[in-house]
């Protein structure tokens, strides 16, 4: 009882000292349970709550979806079964992950951990996961930036949900970023950026491959082609972000 009566008046001492902050816009009026001030927070509730295809991801409006498929993926011959995702990458959403990617605030994990466990928790596949992986981040990526986002998420999101974290994919050739890019130019960039790890056999597995931000998917596609083709069954994915991208044409893509 005295032990507990101690904590108490040092959590107290350290709220007096140091008041917590807004997680994303950094004032500290009116923080709540998340860490956020009420406007962040009730922003950051508008755009999770928007409804998205649950195929791609992508936001779509009433009535939109066509046998579980919206105007962005109805064209397509996709390799990944669903996509879970928070929300679009745009307003508060957006500012965390860029804060947690780029500005070394990485104690906003568990807080993205949370929400991305709880959008995959809202879809019927989960049942069938068996494992979860994700999109792997060359290795001179990774000594530039000190952080592999896709990797410290997947490892949070498989705690949460009870499942295995296997490292399945390497990324063997760097290639440039995809940003600015077309689609079909997305998809030659990360054509052969992914290889199997060695020693690791998939045998019917349904797997849960994790990233951060999906935009066209081209390369959630391209793992999951190099998982499937490595015998697993089923791929699904999961990402806090889902960007908006309009195809220069504005036609529909087939992806083979």
């Amino acid at each position: 009882m005295v032990q507990n009566r101690a904590k108490a008046w040092i959590r107290e001492a350290v709220d007096v000292l140091f008041p917590p902050r807004c997680r994303c816009c950094g004032r500290g009026e009116g923080v709540g349970a998340d860490d956020l001030c009420g406007g962040c927070h009730g922003a950051l509730m508008d755009q999770v709550s928007q409804a998205c295809c649950p195929r791609c991801g992508a936001e779509v409006a009433t009535f939109e979806l066509d046998a579980g498929r919206c105007h962005e993926c109805r064209e397509r011959s996709l390799r990944i079964a669903g996509t879970a995702r928070v929300g679009p990458y745009a307003g508060a959403l957006r500012e965390l992950l860029v804060a947690y990617k780029f500005r070394g605030r990485e104690h906003l994990e568990p807080l993205l951990v949370r929400w991305l466990a709880a959008a995959i928790r809202a879809h019927g596949w989960l049942d069938r996961v068996e494992a979860v992986t994700y999109v792997p981040t060359h290795w001179r990526r990774r000594l530039a930036r000190n952080l592999h986002p896709a990797r410290m998420l997947a490892g949070g999101v498989a705690r949460s949900l009870g499942l295995p974290l296997v490292e399945t994919l390497r990324r063997c050739r760097a290639g440039s970023h995809q940003i600015g890019l077309s689609y079909s130019a997305r998809q030659a960039n990360v054509r052969g950026a992914f290889a199997m790890q060695t020693r690791v056999r998939l045998k019917d597995a349904q797997l849960l491959l994790v990233d951060d931000v999906r935009t066209t998917g081209a390369t959630l596609e391209e793992c999951a082609r190099v998982l499937r083709s490595n015998g697993a069954a089923r791929v699904y994915a999961a990402c806090v972000c889902k960007a908006e991208w309009q195809h220069q044409s504005g036609g529909p893509i087939t992806v083979t």
